[in-house]
């Protein structure tokens, strides 16, 4: 504000528009820049508050004008009687000295620009939680003012607490600061609640708004809810449409929306949602995010459900999660084909997809898929425990099936646990054998790379078991697969045989993608154990029927294999041509995790031959996916890359 507003005493009237989200610290921070800079306005100061004046027929802009004209020393006899008179009669009072005029609580540019003045170095300090973009055409400066960062909101406590009391219970303090939401109207609540009961300690605070169910009730002081009442305010300017979106947005289990997801929610067409999302944005009740995406303040949030809560019919909240489900269901599995191909699956889903447009087609779906799938992984997981709260089990098995494209190839350890969890409980509720064996298999290779191998076995061992209850031959054939990697990492002598029966039920099956699978992890196995030349001819011939059932996915996870064994009998060239194919594969598919895995043995032979370039450009984006995957331990990767760069 003080780089374009101070020393404009030769330009024009400058007119700035602060907007943001209900309880902020809009008219608070015009207040402090007033109380700095009100003196070198010669010409007075001007205050209108627009909600104080504003009644239910409408805001009386013409009556806060000619209040702003007495104050200038205009006898209310000589007011003229229309709105256009009286803003005429302002600009002629105000061309001779510098005014200032603050407009509080605006919602609409027409109550900005009668009180423009005319003398130069004036200004015009607007506050609104609409953002009156149409102001910058009349050369409105526009400043978004956002919730505090957590280290000003702890600064706000120690001033009202004091900070002896803050300093004692800093970590509270920051997750006190992290449950307002940065707020600083909430901040003021639990502030003066900490220091009206001074045995109440930040602890028991906190513990009390941990619960999203009362937290909104929390921010309340003496039964007043003084957080609600701040965003009740915004609501009810809402026209119905936009309101009954942000309700039902409110509701559904999702962090973030874009157009397709409102209307999907709302069961209207895109441009529809597309125009109620824009009323959203501009009432500061909703945040634009990166991309096309929007997302709530966690308060906000709140507060747009327990209004849903109070003025919608749970039939209603029902309809738009079932709507919500289907989408997102759909839209996995199509992901879920597009990523995965003809893999084994318990679903049924050629019915789930029938007479449904690809959202994901041509040459680049295997990526588009994935980089889909992990932005709306969040959203994913959300709507996956609402499904199976609300006790539709078979498609929360379903979505947790589909869910294996995501977390194989970019892991999200955390979340694919979870999804697991959830969906083998779904699926045992829904009395489906064949699909918990299914889930608690694949989900004993995050065990496993988190190293809690106990639960690895347990996941497997329970597998195996309903595996053989369902008499799915394939299925078998996959935990047996499964196992085999389990062992490799326990008892690498007994995976050869878990791999050889997983070959073995495949073939009775005539499951020719599964053979060749088997084929590839028994030569992986063989390479771990040292025979590289056993190894290279069982990997060879895997790579051969992962090629002959088109499985471009697995055929790159073989050249990483190939490469390895390469590496590890000392054929260096022959290693780096089949990682660097490899690499090409998964940059192209966009599954990071594989690229990463080829980059790191990338990395090594090339350390070897004494390219350290390309061993630092490799390790560098190993580094980078693997943060970004959330994956633990990267303390060695980080040393291994500095000696690189030493």
């Amino acid at each position: 504000m003080d780089d374009l507003l101070v020393g404009t005493a030769s330009e024009p009237c400058q007119i700035m528009v602060i907007s943001g989200l209900a309880g902020v610290g809009k008219s608070a921070l015009v207040r402090r820049w007033v109380q700095e800079w009100g003196e070198r306005f010669p010409g007075g100061q001007l205050y209108v508050d627009y909600a104080a004046v504003r009644t239910d027929s409408g805001t009386p802009v013409n009556d806060a004008l000619a209040e702003c004209l007495v104050a200038l020393g205009v006898r209310h006899e000589h007011i003229p009687g229309t709105l256009s008179a009286r803003a005429n009669l302002f600009r002629t009072i105000t061309a001779s000295a510098a005014v200032l005029v603050v407009l509080d609580d605006v919602t609409e540019p027409a109550q900005v620009l009668p009180f423009v003045p005319n003398a130069n170095g004036s200004v015009v300090l607007v506050t609104s939680g609409d953002r009156l973009a149409e102001l910058a055409m009349d050369g409105a400066r526009l400043l978004t003012l956002e919730p505090l960062d957590c280290r000003s909101g702890q600064s706000l406590l120690r001033e009202a607490c004091g900070p002896a009391r803050v300093l004692a219970e800093a970590k509270m303090a920051a997750r006190l600061v992290a449950l307002c939401g940065g707020l600083p109207v909430a901040l003021r609540v639990v502030a003066a609640r900490l220091m009206s009961r001074p045995r109440l300690s930040i602890a028991r605070l906190v513990g009390e708004l941990a619960d999203e169910n009362t937290r909104l009730a929390a921010f309340s002081l003496r039964g007043e809810p003084l957080v609600s009442a701040v965003f009740d305010s915004a609501y009810r300017a809402l026209p119905p449409s936009a309101a009954s979106l942000y309700r039902i947005l409110g509701v559904a289990p999702i962090r973030s929306v874009n157009v397709e997801i409102a209307a999907v929610v709302l069961g209207c067409p895109p441009p529809g949602a597309e125009r109620l999302l824009d009323v959203l944005v501009y009432a500061s009740l909703l945040d634009e995010a990166t991309g096309t995406g929007f997302t709530f303040h966690d308060l906000v949030r709140l507060h747009a459900r327990q209004r849903s809560v109070e003025e919608d019919s749970a039939e209603l909240r029902t309809s738009a999660l079932e709507r919500l489900r289907d989408h997102y269901l759909r839209k996995a599995a199509f992901a879920d084909r597009a990523v995965m191909g003809e893999r084994m699956r318990i679903g049924v889903v050629e019915e789930l997809l029938e007479g449904q447009p690809d959202p994901f087609p041509g040459e680049n779906a295997e990526g588009a898929a994935l980089d889909w799938l992990s932005e709306h992984r969040a959203n994913l997981l959300g709507v996956l425990r609402a499904v199976a709260e609300h006790g539709w089990h078979d498609a929360a098995w379903q979505l947790c099936e589909a869910l294996h494209a995501l977390y194989l190839n970019r892991r999200f350890l955390d979340d694919w646990i979870e999804a697991s969890e959830i969906g083998v409980a779904a699926a045992g509720e829904a009395g489906n054998p064949a699909a918990q064996a299914r889930l608690l298999s694949v989900v004993s290779r995050a065990y496993t790379e988190l190293g809690e191998l106990d639960r690895a076995r347990e996941s497997l061992d329970r597998a195996l078991v309903l595996a053989e209850r369902s008499r799915h031959t394939v299925l078998i054939a996959s935990v047996w697969e499964f196992t085999g990697r389990y062992r490799d990492q326990v008892d690498p002598g007994a995976s050869a045989d878990a791999y050889q029966r997983a070959i073995e039920r495949n073939a009775e099956a005539g499951e020719q993608r599964g053979v060749a699978l088997a084929t590839y992890f028994l030569g992986r196995a063989t390479s771990s154990r040292g025979d590289q030349v056993a190894a290279l001819e069982i990997l060879q011939r895997a790579h051969r029927l992962l090629l002959d059932v088109n499985d471009e996915r697995m055929a790159g996870r073989g050249s990483i294999s190939l490469g390895v064994a390469h590496f590890r009998s000392g054929d260096t060239v022959a290693a780096r041509r089949e990682l660097e194919r490899a690499v090409g594969v998964f940059t192209r598919s966009k599954a990071a995790h594989y690229e990463a895995e080829a980059r790191e043995v990338l990395a090594e032979v090339a350390e070897q031959e004494g390219d350290l370039h390309a061993a630092r450009e490799n390790l560098t984006r190993v580094l980078h996916i693997r943060r970004a995957s959330g994956a633990p331990n990267l303390d060695g990767l980080v040393a291994h890359l500095r000696r690189l760069t030493v």
